[in-house]
């Protein structure tokens, strides 16, 4: 018997992009979705996933926030401001946090569904010109 051969990444045809493998394009399956973000600044925004970018860009509808720096009237506990429309940077994102009964393969399936399908109906669109 021969022994069987092995794909190196050289001999491998399929190149993976750096999109492939970060979080950012991921997130943009989770929209609808209640999540925690910390900020690198310490604030965390507690709200639900509008948009997400390229570059890792969140909006968050119905956000709560807890701010560290402000002390609310009650000692030792944090002030809470309520805002309708967050806009948090990616690069000063350093957690996300999603809920513990969040199916994650699901919601990316159901992602990658919708996508696929909205591809679909672009190309029954698209319409060959008459000649």
């Amino acid at each position: 018997m021969s022994k069987p051969t092995t794909n190196t990444s050289s001999n491998n045809n399929t190149k993976s992009s750096s999109t492939d493998t970060s979080l950012a394009p991921l997130l943009r399956h989770f929209v609808g979705i209640s999540l925690i973000v910390e900020t690198k600044q310490g604030r965390t925004f507690r709200g639900t996933l509008r948009e997400a970018d390229a570059y890792m860009n969140l909006v968050l509808s119905r956000t709560s926030n807890k701010n560290p720096t402000t002390k609310s009237t009650v000692e030792g506990s944090l002030a809470s401001e309520e805002f309708d429309l967050v806009h948090i940077r990616g690069p000063s994102i350093r957690y996300i946090v999603f809920g513990a009964n969040v199916d994650i393969s699901g919601v990316i399936k159901a992602g990658r569904d919708r996508e696929r399908a909205a591809s679909d109906k672009y190309r029954r669109g698209v319409r060959k010109a008459r000649k």
